[in-house]
């Protein structure tokens, strides 16, 4: 199709998949058709909601679904997920169980997908994405950032080290610390804290996340190597550790300590073993 024959908004979608751009705002193609009112433009897209060419995912922001996906009309959000953040003009990475998952975990994962950013929080409506879940922290290390081509486009994700803290940080998200160790339990072939960049990493989460995992890389997952290199990574780092609980939210009594990572054991870890 050349640009000559584009006469529609559908002609203008279907050229720009064509032409490898999947996904565009209600501005843009408000531009490209200068002689439409910004209601007419809305009504046209509209139309190809209800048709299946394209799908709303965010207020302004649409995505053309792939041949792959029109029967079910869901666009998996890693397909999009970069350029609706540039859209957004907010940082981001996918993370927690779907940083993992790229990360080599085979363990069953939740059918949503993780990606974190930053505040204020992004106003999405109910009926919209049900497959995508918001995490926010006040800032993004863009350090502990990888990069990688995914099936629609770039994808940046979260380093192995950093999955491992954010996925205790966050255990309440993903299912509770023995889900968390059972990820764990494949992430940490992916893990190296003797080589990553200490600073950053330190100083992206809490110091209690860190005596955490710790305690589940050594005393559940049977882990010594790794949770050496994280306990000596950690202690050059400068810190000083302070008794705190396995699990901060639990009201279970204290079962029993462990002087090392200095966690006052007051639940039970079980991963899956399966």
């Amino acid at each position: 199709m050349s640009i000559i024959a584009i006469k529609s908004v559908r002609d203008w979608v279907e050229y720009r998949e064509m032409s490898g751009h999947s996904s565009f705002s209600h501005a843009e193609v408000c531009a490209a058709f200068p002689r439409f009112s910004a209601h007419a433009v809305s009504c046209e897209l509209s139309r190809l909601v209800k048709a299946g060419v394209i799908a709303s995912v965010h207020k302004g922001f649409f995505v053309t679904i792939p041949t792959s996906y029109k029967l079910t009309g869901i666009v998996p959000p890693l397909f999009y997920i970069d350029d609706l953040f540039k859209y957004l003009g907010k940082p981001y990475y996918a993370s927690l169980l779907t940083a993992a998952k790229m990360w080599g975990s085979s363990h069953q994962m939740a059918q949503v997908e993780f990606v974190t950013t930053v505040k204020p929080l992004i106003n999405m409506s109910k009926g919209k994405q049900q497959t995508l879940k918001w995490v926010y922290r006040s800032s993004i290390p863009q350090k502990l950032i990888c990069v990688r081509n995914g099936e629609g486009g770039v994808i940046r994700y979260s380093s192995s080290e950093f999955t491992a803290l954010d996925l205790v940080q966050y255990a309440h998200l993903v299912g509770g610390l023995s889900s968390v160790a059972t990820v764990l339990s494949d992430l940490v072939e992916s893990v190296d804290f003797s080589k990553c960049d200490n600073q950053t990493l330190f100083g992206a989460v809490k110091g209690t996340v860190v005596q955490r995992t710790g305690f589940i890389l050594e005393t559940i997952l049977g882990e010594s190597e790794h949770a050496d290199a994280l306990y000596e990574a950690y202690r050059e780092y400068g810190a000083r550790p302070s008794w705190t609980e396995l699990n901060p939210t639990a009201k279970g009594e204290v079962i029993g300590q462990n002087e090392r990572w200095k966690i006052r054991i007051n639940c039970n870890v079980e991963p899956d073993e399966t």
